[in-house]
């Protein structure tokens, strides 16, 4: 009998509760009023960070709502084109319909690439055999690796 008075109670007061509350005091989660809808168009990127390039300096640069920028005139330009930065390893090879897939090894897990896939961005699979696999870097040069392991 207690048990139904208390729960009664709690029954009323979480009513009295909720019917005090005015719906016009409480605050939204999300403030409506300060989203801003259509205020331009997006600018494209700058540059693409996935993307190493040879010549990081651009000419003078719009940005929105200031003046275009124009670069720093001490900034070292690099002599020679980057490396070939590519760092895998072939460890096989499956023949497939006609078509050779390689096994590849980077960062630790293994892919599959067939030719004319990319690697990594930039890097270009160009000729893919059962002893070796041919890459093209960003500034086209071109890289085998040889295939590692047991060889017959």
């Amino acid at each position: 009998m207690a048990s139904k008075k208390a729960a009664g109670l709690i029954l009323c007061g979480a009513l009295a509760l909720s019917a005090a509350q005015d719906p016009a005091t409480t605050r939204p989660l999300v403030r409506k009023d300060l989203l801003v809808f259509g205020s331009g168009e997006i600018v494209p990127p700058i540059r693409d960070i996935f993307r190493p390039k040879a010549a990081a300096v651009a000419s003078a640069v719009p940005r929105p709502g200031g003046p275009a920028v124009k670069p720093s005139v001490d900034i070292p330009r690099p002599e020679a084109p980057p490396a070939f930065a590519l760092n895998i390893s072939y460890i096989g090879s499956i023949k497939a319909g006609g078509k050779t897939i390689a096994l590849v090894l980077r960062s630790g897990q293994t892919v599959s690439v067939g030719e004319g896939d990319e690697i990594a961005p930039g890097y270009k699979v160009v000729g893919v055999t059962a002893e070796a696999i041919i890459v093209q870097g960003p500034d086209g040069e071109r890289r085998t690796f040889p295939r590692q392991g047991d060889r017959p």
